[in-house]
């Protein structure tokens, strides 16, 4: 990465942090607001205002005119993370306690809701042409993400899932929020319908690599390097595609084996090296690298359309997603 785009990412980065950091809602009452001020300082990834940055550009917007677009889908993405957390039990997230352990369950969630009625102050703040467009899309978005975050919860409960079932709920959960950034941006940008649609499926399959490579990162990643909990997935079975393939692919004796280190409530790194050895030797994790190539190629492809101005920074946000190890 050279060093003229690594300069507009930290500028990017500092022009949305700051809003982050001085959001306009206030301090009292502490039970309320302290949260939320807790939940928006985590130093988190910023991808998702990055690419509605960098689409509003690659349609030849200013990515100034996108900043307050990025905010409110980063606000989004906290808000989602804090209820998430909250729903998956997880006490680590981006290296710090997550909201429901550093403050308590019933504060997390009102913090939460707050933050999403929050979000609609800001995009109907936003005064242009565009704003209803920009209204209808995040609606529209916000939903899937629900819809989403809903079957990822059925599919615990669910004896049998289908690697394709996993897909699609990936494409809601994960990649929603990723294909919205890229719309709203192009949105903003000023991008005509061919070009919003094109950077839509851009966002959907890179929100698709993007989930992979976290599930991949669950098995072959530490929570040190992380920032969140990790193995909880794997002993509650969680279905994710690669849990999916592998446990098709384990042998009796394998799976009786499975079976003991689950019974004893707990995943020790021994256990975690025996699970990486199985996705290894059954092929696991190369068919999901593999997959995530796929899916960013075909991205990659996308950006080739007459109707983009630049997309060096797409590009480069995409090549991100691929080498990530947290």
């Amino acid at each position: 990465m050279d060093q003229e785009i690594k300069h507009k990412l930290t500028e990017w980065r500092q022009a949305v942090r700051y809003h982050l950091d001085h959001p306009k809602f206030a301090k009292e009452p502490a039970y309320l607001y302290e949260p939320m001020h807790y939940a928006l300082s985590g130093e988190g990834k910023m991808l998702r205002s990055a690419l509605c940055l960098a689409a509003a550009e690659a349609v030849g917007g200013k990515w100034q005119d996108a900043v307050q677009v990025g905010v409110a889908l980063e606000i989004f993405h906290t808000f989602s993370l804090v209820h998430d957390d909250i729903m998956d039990g997880d006490d680590l997230r981006r290296g710090i306690p997550t909201v429901h352990k550093a403050y308590d369950s019933a504060s997390a969630l009102l913090s939460g809701d707050t933050l999403l009625i929050y979000v609609y102050q800001l995009l109907t703040e936003i005064d242009s042409p565009k704003s209803l467009r920009l209204l209808n899309a995040f609606n529209s978005g916000a939903m899937d993400v629900c819809i989403g975050q809903g079957w990822d919860m059925q599919f615990e409960v669910d004896a049998h899932v289908e690697p394709r079932q996993y897909e699609m709920m990936i494409d809601l959960k994960t990649g929603a929020l990723i294909k919205l950034a890229c719309e709203m941006g192009g949105i903003v940008g000023g991008g005509d319908d061919d070009a919003v649609n094109a950077l839509a499926r851009f966002g959907l399959l890179l929100g698709r690599a993007f989930q992979m490579q976290d599930d991949l990162l669950e098995v072959t990643s530490s929570a040190e390097t992380m920032g969140k909990s990790l193995g909880s997935d794997m002993l509650n079975e969680k279905k994710t595609w690669i849990w999916l393939d592998l446990k098709q692919n384990l042998s009796t004796p394998e799976l009786e084996q499975w079976k003991q280190i689950q019974d004893t409530g707990q995943l020790s790194e021994e256990d975690r090296d025996q699970i990486r050895t199985w996705m290894m030797d059954h092929g696991t994790i190369k068919r999901a690298q593999n997959m995530v190539q796929d899916w960013i190629v075909e991205a990659d492809k996308i950006l080739t359309g007459s109707y983009f101005k630049s997309t060096t920074m797409l590009e480069t946000l995409a090549e991100i997603i691929l080498k990530r190890q947290s």
